[in-house]
């Protein structure tokens, strides 16, 4: 089982899985599983390795999706489920939550004008970018409800990107 990454803190739990394995192996070590719904190859892939995480923390424990598609867990517990490149990642919580992961690329350097305010794009580089976008996206995650604009209603003070660190953000003109 490849799970690269798992940090338990108070009441949270959030694993990262490395894919490795083909759609056959996976289905193996996760069962039955309708993933009919999905085309590619990789979709499948990443909803088996999510659930498979899930079991790992929570073995009979089952992902709903409420009416905007935001997923939760049927025992009440809060769910966020993100995936890029060969990862998927999960985080498990007692409070609504949201998580983000993604590959740093130009691709979110090349896309920051869609969620990144005018006077922000100065000085803005692909690290910068990708982990603003990983920031907005993880709020748009917790909010559970679609409808945000990520320039007006997700707003990030200016910040030096470093390994480790906080972000204080504002959703809504609320920190």
């Amino acid at each position: 089982m490849p799970i690269i990454h798992k940090i338990e803190e108070k009441e949270i739990t959030i694993l990262v899985w490395e894919m490795t394995e083909t759609l056959e192996e996976l289905q193996v070590l996760l069962g039955r599983l309708n993933i009919s719904n999905h085309t590619s190859e990789k979709r499948k892939k990443e909803q088996l390795t999510t659930r498979l995480l899930l079991k790992e923390i929570l073995p009979n424990k089952t992902i709903i999706y409420n009416k905007f598609g935001a997923p939760k867990l049927d025992n009440g517990q809060h769910i966020s489920i993100s995936h890029s490149a060969d990862l998927v990642a999960i985080i498990i919580s007692d409070e609504k939550t949201g998580l983000d992961i993604e590959q740093i690329s130009e691709k979110t350097l090349h896309l920051a004008s869609k969620f990144v305010s005018e006077k922000n794009l100065i000085n803005l580089n692909k690290e910068k970018s990708t982990l603003t976008w990983c920031l907005k996206e993880a709020i748009y995650k917790w909010h559970q409800k679609g409808g945000i604009d990520f320039i007006k209603d997700i707003i990030i003070p200016e910040f030096f990107a470093k390994k480790n660190g906080k972000v204080t953000a504002y959703f809504r003109e609320k920190n």
